[in-house]
């Protein structure tokens, strides 16, 4: 099954490429950082009538300040929904950067199954 025939790009550049499937599911694959957050931001707009938002970030080694701060953006609108966002396949490098920050609690963590 090729799943990209399945997916609608949102925008991509040098730092990041971001998509949505036919599920609704934001796919990050890239760096987010100062360059490709904005595309990450306007994905999850487009996205925000779905409850939750799901971000897969399998493709994501490095998450930035400002990328970061998409992402806490997004859980506090989501709240206001009282709704979530979910962040899908997390890296250990971006489950370390939400434990440094203390951030972990603001979204749910939806690991690979092993």
């Amino acid at each position: 099954m090729d799943e990209m025939n399945d997916m609608h790009e949102v925008g991509r550049n040098e730092s990041l490429a971001v998509s949505i499937d036919q599920r609704g599911t934001v796919i990050a694959v890239g760096d987010i950082d100062l360059a490709g957050g904005p595309l990450l931001e306007k994905a999850i707009l487009q996205q925000e009538e779905s409850q939750p938002i799901i971000i897969d970030l399998a493709g994501v080694e490095f998450i930035d300040s400002s990328g970061l701060r998409s992402l806490l953006s997004a859980s506090r609108r989501a709240q206001g929904r009282d709704t979530s966002v979910t962040l899908r396949n997390p890296s250990s490098g971006v489950l370390r950067l939400l434990s440094i920050t203390g951030t972990t609690t603001q979204f749910v963590i939806e690991e690979a199954a092993s």
